[in-house]
């Protein structure tokens, strides 16, 4: 997979995509009600994320009650972005919280520990999932709407499981959203072996997202699978804890990911600017030293 440099920045030419950057923003807590930062700070990440070289961005309909998309639909409004979003799990707080309301909540949340300890043990429970065809044509489009986009870069199911995919229904449904101009490209973003070891052959499946990293390496036989017929292979929760609980840095998660042929992105969640600047110098610094550079790097070549 060849790499370009632009601006210090690496890019890879993706199949139905074009350029996109080795490096991509998880926004799965931008807008969130737990998260202390106002709109403002979350547009102003993004504008430094797009100033800095970042193309990729990441989300879902249910982050933040759809607050995500939002965001990123303001942010991005004028921006040549590839935006991945997701659907098929169900937020418990389907219609979000009603904008005048929005500004009570989060000071609340801000003022109240316990309060903000209970929304965040709800997110931790498992969601009711739809992967029927007239769910996910109706959620992509709300999507597209709070997007402010016609089109999305590229489309995942999120985080089906193995049987949710038997059928073949929901794999079909991608591929009719895609001849419908709904998206790019589309895929799975997917949790567990059996699931990605029912998808890695799977033409229909152009694109998987999946965790992986230092301490996340069970899943790459079947990542370097799907990478070897043409798929995108996107890496999250790259800086998961070992047994021990610790932690790898961002640059050794960054770069043990980026150095692994398979993966095209390697995607680092965050609504802290100084956590994106520190990822951002990482990736730079990595695709300057030639002892570091990814695998199939090729400099400055297009």
């Amino acid at each position: 997979m060849r790499v370009r440099v632009r601006e210090g920045m690496p890019y890879r030419r993706l199949v139905g995509l074009g350029e996109v950057s080795v490096l991509g923003l998880g926004c799965a807590r931008l807008g969130s009600l737990t998260e202390r930062r106002t709109r403002r700070e979350s547009l102003s990440l993004i504008a430094a994320a797009v100033n800095a070289g970042v193309t990729l961005f990441d989300t879902a309909d249910i982050y933040a009650q759809g607050e995500s998309e939002r965001i990123l639909g303001e942010a991005l409004k004028s921006i040549d972005a590839c935006i991945v979003t997701k659907a098929g799990q169900i937020s418990s707080l389907a219609k979000g919280v009603p904008l005048p309301l929005r500004g009570a909540v989060i000071s609340l949340f801000a003022h109240s520990s316990l309060a903000r300890a209970a929304a965040i043990g709800a997110r931790t429970k498992p969601l009711p999932r739809n992967y029927t065809p007239e769910y996910l044509r109706g959620a992509l489009l709300g999507s597209l709407r709070r997007l402010r986009r016609d089109q999305a870069g590229i489309f995942l199911l999120h985080s089906p499981s193995a049987a949710d995919l038997k059928d073949g229904e929901a794999l079909d449904c991608l591929d009719a959203l895609k001849r419908e101009g709904l998206a790019r490209c589309v895929g799975i973003s997917c949790d567990d072996q059996a699931t990605l070891a029912s998808i890695a052959a799977d033409k229909r499946v152009e694109a998987i997202e999946a965790p992986f990293g230092p301490n996340r390496q069970d899943l790459l036989v079947d990542l370097k699978r799907a990478a070897e017929r043409g798929a995108i292979v996107i890496a999250r929760e790259i800086l998961t804890q070992d047994p021990q609980a610790r932690r790898p840095t961002a640059a050794a998660a960054l770069s043990f990911c980026l150095a692994e042929p398979a993966i095209a992105v390697a995607l680092i969640g965050t609504t802290d600017p100084r956590h994106l600047d520190e990822a951002i110098r990482n990736v730079v610094m990595t695709n300057a030293d030639p002892a570091g550079a990814p695998a199939g790097a090729v400099g400055t070549g297009g």
